[in-house]
């Protein structure tokens, strides 16, 4: 108990580097990818909080009630998913809904008071995590701006774009909106305040994501509403305006002369809903079984080979068409009863002038915008930073 009692104490420290880390630590235990090191750390938190709690757990709030019954319905789809898969696949997308319910349980955990010096620690993890990523990621926009060799683990080739160490503009984009908001919202000095504001928009510009800068401005503009603050609007539309103007200097200065063609992604993204519809068509009841998202596609041959080999076969570029397509309409009637309710619950909060119920209102529905053009609520590295927000809805 010593030992736990230890590892408890500079947990903060350890989810703070995890998220750091990002893709960069990642063990083969799963078929289409891997487990990374935030994994591996939410895994362990969860057998550390059972164990303190001696597996005695109080009722979980509404939303995660919902969000439970969710990974339910999830297992029930792997069972009469219509792929005919092997063990392995099986195996496969299995581990990655236990994966899903892990970080799930760590909410359940933080919420009812498991890890209290954990709790508190929240918004210095996010803060860290989010300072620490830009600076790691403008080094990489300066440094290493060609990251076009990754392509052959599966990456996109990404050019002169801010990825840091979740290797992707799109998802860092992700993280780096909701944690601006955070961090206008708690209480800081001035001057750490604007040396941490600063580099985290500056890597925010630099990743070039307008799914990313979409984020931002539904997410700061929400803030504004919450605070009824006009100057909040202004300064969230200048800051916006900001992003434009960099987006575009980027068309200009960079994808322009070296003829890439941005306007491709926004192609391929399309390509990929087509995807996610056809595959609920086939199986509109309980879908074709969650993360088992490849195998449907080449069940029914809706991608290339080249393609199937990318990591963008694994999910689709919409959280909630690869929910509909994964868990079918009973899936996806219980993952928005889950966003419902937690965004319920932060409107309570915020009624009570409690500023996570704004931070939590803000954040998640910055992060909903974007996943109309990426699956980031299901991307470990954002999940966690709801997970830990949500988890703070119960002070």
């Amino acid at each position: 108990m010593l030992i736990l009692e230890y590892i408890l104490m500079i947990v903060s420290w350890i989810l703070t580097l995890a998220i750091t880390l990002g893709q960069l630590i990642k063990l083969p235990l799963l078929a289409q990818g891997g487990a990374t090191f935030l994994d591996l750390t939410v895994i362990l938190l969860c057998l550390f909080g059972l164990l303190k709690l001696n597996f005695k757990l109080r009722t979980p709030p509404i939303f995660l009630t919902c969000a439970f019954i969710f990974i339910f319905i999830a297992m029930l789809s792997l069972i009469f998913t219509p792929l005919s898969l092997k063990p392995t696949q099986i195996l496969s997308s299995f581990l990655y809904t236990v994966r899903l319910a892990a970080y799930f349980l760590l909410g359940w955990l933080i919420y009812i008071n498991a890890f209290p010096s954990l709790k508190q620690k929240i918004p210095a993890i996010l803060i860290s995590s989010g300072f620490l990523l830009s600076i790691l990621g403008l080094l990489q926009f300066i440094f290493l701006p060609d990251l076009r060799f990754l392509t052959k683990d599966g990456w996109d080739p990404h050019y002169f774009r801010t990825a840091s160490t979740f290797l992707d503009p799109n998802f860092l984009a992700g993280f780096f909106a909701p944690t601006l908001i955070l961090i206008t919202q708690i209480k800081l000095n001035k001057l750490f305040l604007f040396l941490t504001f600063i580099p985290i928009y500056l890597g925010l510009l630099t990743t070039f994501s307008r799914g990313g800068y979409l984020a931002f401005l539904i997410g700061f503009l929400t803030l504004s509403l919450l605070n009824k603050s006009l100057k909040l609007v202004i300064i969230s539309l200048l800051l916006f305006a900001g992003l434009l103007f960099g987006f575009f200097n980027y068309q200009k200065t960079v994808a322009g002369p070296r003829n890439i063609d941005r306007t491709q992604s926004a192609e391929f993204r399309l390509n990929t809903w087509q995807q996610g519809l056809s595959l609920f068509q086939q199986a509109p009841v309980l879908g074709i079984g969650y993360n088992s998202y490849p195998y449907a596609l080449r069940k029914y041959r809706l991608a290339n080979e080249e393609f199937l080999k990318s990591r963008g076969a694994t999910t689709n570029d919409s959280s909630l068409l690869f929910v509909a397509a994964a868990t079918g309409i009973i899936g996806l009637t219980f993952y928005l009863f889950f966003l419902a309710n937690l965004l319920e619950a932060a409107w309570q909060k915020h009624l009570q002038n409690n500023i996570w119920g704004k931070i939590c209102s803000a954040g998640v529905l910055a992060i909903l915008a974007q996943s109309l053009f990426a699956n980031t609520l299901f991307y470990p590295f954002i999940l966690i930073w709801i997970i830990l927000v949500s988890a703070k809805l119960s002070e």
